[in-house]
């Protein structure tokens, strides 16, 4: 007879405003019970899921006393501390009461002990790329929590190859044990969102009718000041109408308000602040371009987001977005500000560039289901179980 696992997942990204981390938690939930009825999924969470919230096939483990972090660039030390010892005291003894067969520390957050096996997916290497990027204690602290996450996991997951190669170069990790598997893009991302729902979105946003949009934490890693200063010219010359920045204020965001002043720009900018999952779809739909040319990606979610709703995108030349955008976007070296506003004018202003980069961008984005995400982490899972087991 086959033997039923329980495998657990830190899934606490799921409460709250459901950034990168949450959606690729919530993607995983949705898509495992499916590929391997065999196995039973536990979602840790250090406070109640709401209505909905539990994929069919997965089961809730409340885990301590609830409590909530905030944005992780901005967040002070409380949260963090609270968040070590719910990891470190607490989790271990759930996997024990539950009889977990294996725990997957959904982001970089590993046990000391614990009486199962452990994979880590580390999601990128910011603290090690790009110094600045974090407040400097939380820095300091990536530089160690990261390591100390790969030795005591069995295997490592990362989103990209670009990160695995991170992986092996500043940890020293053994190749062997890292695993690189795409993230996805769901089926809500896609050009048949009717008219309707398009200007509703609009008008709740109060969007102009041309912008050019950037989704993600405002951070000093993204560059925005760089989007900035080469849409400038293009604001003033009636190109384009708005820049629309879509995300939370992180490490950083107090220079990109001061570049817009500088500038001369600050009427043209808008800070929607973050905006709910279920509005992007259509957010990104009546973008002209997505800009997303950052210093740094672990993978770049809204590049295939913005693809899978037919909109161009423009991203940087380096770290996972050549490996993620393809041939579908076109591709500028970080902080080159008129490498970025050529590229921009021409998908403003060049009808058949920007059919063409719509079609490849759909394309693109086909290759790239959450199931074939799912399914990479299930091949990983039996490989720790069977090595486990033996």
């Amino acid at each position: 007879m086959k033997r039923h696992y329980r495998i657990g997942l830190d899934a606490r990204r799921l409460n709250g405003l459901r950034r990168g981390v949450g959606q690729y938690v919530f993607q995983l939930a949705r898509c495992l019970p499916k590929l391997s009825p065999d196995i039973e999924y536990l979602l840790l969470v250090d406070r109640p899921l709401g209505t909905g919230d539990v994929p069919v096939g997965c089961r809730e483990v409340l885990v301590g006393r609830p409590f909530t972090t905030d944005s992780q660039s901005l967040s002070g030390t409380g949260p963090k501390l609270r968040s070590y010892h719910w990891m470190n005291c607490l989790v271990p003894r759930a996997l024990k009461r539950e009889r977990v067969d294996l725990f997957h520390a959904t982001n970089f957050a590993v046990p000391f002990r614990s009486q199962c096996p452990c994979v880590v997916t580390i999601h990128d290497l910011i603290y090690a790329r790009v110094p600045g990027a974090f407040q400097p204690l939380y820095q300091h602290y990536l530089g160690r929590a990261v390591p100390a996450a790969v030795r005591r996991s069995r295997h490592v997951i990362v989103d990209s190859a670009a990160t695995r190669a991170d992986l092996l170069e500043f940890v020293r990790a053994d190749p062997s044990r890292v695993t690189a598997v795409h993230l996805g893009v769901g089926d809500e991302y896609c050009v048949h969102i009717g008219p309707d729902e398009l200007e509703r979105v609009r008008q709740r946003l109060a969007l102009p009718r041309r912008f050019v949009l950037h989704v993600g934490a405002i951070e000093r890693r993204k560059k925005i000041e760089t989007l900035l200063a080469a849409a400038a010219p293009l604001l003033k010359a009636g190109v384009v109408d708005e820049v629309v920045l879509a995300g939370e204020n992180g490490h950083g965001a107090d220079e990109v308000r001061c570049a817009a002043v500088e500038l001369e720009v600050q009427d043209r900018v808008r800070y929607l602040g973050y905006v709910a999952q279920d509005m992007l779809p259509a957010l990104y739909g009546l973008a002209q371009v997505l800009s997303l040319a950052s210093v740094y990606e672990g993978f770049g979610m809204p590049v295939l987001e913005a693809m899978a709703c037919g909109t161009p995108v423009v991203t940087s030349n380096v770290s996972s977005l050549p490996e993620v955008a393809g041939d579908a976007a076109l591709m500028v070296a970080p902080g080159r500000v008129g490498d970025l506003r050529q590229a921009l004018q021409r998908l403003l202003t060049d009808a058949g560039l920007r059919s063409e980069m719509t079609r490849r961008g759909l394309a693109r984005a086909s290759a790239f289901p959450w199931e074939r995400t799912a399914a990479g982490h299930l091949a990983v899972y039996r490989q720790v179980l069977d090595g486990s087991r033996s």
